[in-house]
């Protein structure tokens, strides 16, 4: 018997037919192949098999891109909150100056202060001027809305941006802001309980007078 292999298929061939014997018999047998058995895939190579084109599993997952929007958006927001922060120290500080110049308790870089430069000063922190308690505490108000986009639910964190910011304003001035300046921290405290209190922005009396009337 003379045995050959054809590609990966066994093919068999029995000796020649001789004489008087059966035609049939001697056909070439050709073995059934054994079935392949399937190769195992993994869940990991299922989802790099899916993925689209010129993406990757991690971007192609749909709670990849709302964790990247939620890190967009955080990002976004400390920024806003460390900015309110620092003009609100800005404020405080030179709050804190126009009243030293006033009253006669500041000199700054131990220039003479005269008479018009106090006038001035006094003009600046009397009520309507620019750093007066309603004018400083609306402003900061104002910031404190926008940014929030008049969200209540962030009345605690821009609290807190007021306290840190009215500490770092004070140790500047040796640990105490003069009393126009304690009294704007109140004014916005009182905005953000009224704010708190009905939910609306609006009803925030520095900004909106006619919603005391």
């Amino acid at each position: 018997m003379l045995t050959g292999n054809v590609g990966n298929t066994q093919q068999v061939f029995n000796t020649p037919v001789q004489p008087g014997q059966n035609q049939t018999a001697q056909t070439p047998v050709v073995p059934t192949s054994a079935p392949v058995p399937p190769v195992p895939v993994t869940e990991e190579a299922a989802a790099v098999a899916y993925t689209p084109s010129g993406q990757t599993p991690a971007t192609n997952n749909p709670g990849y891109a709302d964790r990247a929007r939620m890190a967009e958006l955080w990002n976004r927001h400390h920024q806003q909150v460390e900015s309110f922060r620092r003009m609100m120290e800005a404020l405080f500080n030179r709050q804190a100056e126009q009243n030293g110049i006033a009253v006669g308790s500041w000199n700054p870089q131990d220039v003479p202060i005269t008479d018009e430069m106090r006038a001035a000063a006094q003009e600046q922190i009397d009520e309507g001027g620019y750093f007066s308690v309603e004018a400083t505490a609306s402003r900061i108000l104002d910031f404190a809305v926008a940014i929030s986009g008049g969200d209540p639910s962030r009345i605690g964190v821009l609290r807190g941006a007021v306290e840190q910011a009215f500490e770092n304003a004070a140790r500047i001035w040796g640990g105490e802001l003069p009393e126009i300046s304690q009294q704007t921290r109140e004014a916005i405290m009182e905005g953000f309980d009224q704010w708190a209190a009905s939910g609306n922005a609006r009803d925030i009396a520095l900004l909106n007078p006619a919603a005391t009337a």
